[in-house]
């Protein structure tokens, strides 16, 4: 049964006398999976089509963490190529090119260069590169230094986060061509210091305080 085909799962759940579903994929959630499996009574560990916005679209989630103080790069959304590229012309900070969108984990283009970040979001935008993930995009501040990924186990109220990891996005070597889904995850990540776990401990509790206070309580497993 596909992930995306809703009426068979809830047929093959109801036959089955399923319990509790848990879902992984990030397209059946944005698509409502949960929302269909919450509406008929049957327990499901995994957020609403309206919570996971927060992965499904990098523009919400910007957003969201700028109205809420969450921590996060200086950036900006753009519906429009030409408006984006004049925003290029005008700042004097590196950047990094998103696609809104689901991508897959590729949906992310790392420029050297002006030129680079032009055409990159002619790629995106114009050419579809990543399909319409690329309907809308965010333009964000190049940070540099090392990146760990931090998984919480989230019930509405309280996340509970798991050992932080890290993976290889770039497919070349030294960092190096275009972004991957990640390749050669590996976990507890050093980098991640006792003092550092508690402060991204702190970023997810607040963002699932911050998702309630939205009406939109995040069930299911937030990935900062």
């Amino acid at each position: 049964i596909s992930v995306s085909d809703k009426i068979n799962l809830l047929k093959f759940v109801t036959k089955n006398e399923v319990k509790l579903v848990v879902v992984g994929p990030e397209i059946p959630l944005m698509e409502g999976v949960s929302d269909m499996f919450q509406e008929e009574g049957i327990f499901c560990f995994g957020p609403t089509a309206k919570a996971a916005l927060l992965e499904s679209s990098k523009a919400f989630s910007k957003d969201f963490m700028t109205k809420y103080n969450i921590p996060t790069a200086r950036y900006k959304n753009f519906k429009d190529s030409n408006e984006a590229k004049d925003f290029i012309e005008k700042i004097d900070y590196p950047v990094v090119v998103k696609a809104s969108g689901l991508a897959a984990g590729k949906g992310v283009i790392i420029p050297s260069t002006k030129e680079e970040t032009l055409q990159a979001i002619t790629d995106i935008m114009d050419k579809k590169i990543f399909g319409s993930a690329g309907d809308e995009i965010v333009i964000e501040e190049f940070l540099v230094g090392e990146e760990v990924s931090v998984l919480a186990f989230c019930d509405g109220k309280t996340a509970f986060c798991m050992p932080g990891a890290q993976d290889h996005k770039r497919a070349l070597d030294g960092d190096q061509g275009l972004n991957t889904g990640g390749m050669g995850a590996y976990a507890p990540a050093p980098c991640l210091t006792p003092n550092l776990a508690k402060k991204c401990h702190a970023i997810c509790q607040k963002t699932v305080e911050a998702m309630d206070l939205e009406d939109s309580k995040f069930v299911g497993i937030l990935f900062a």
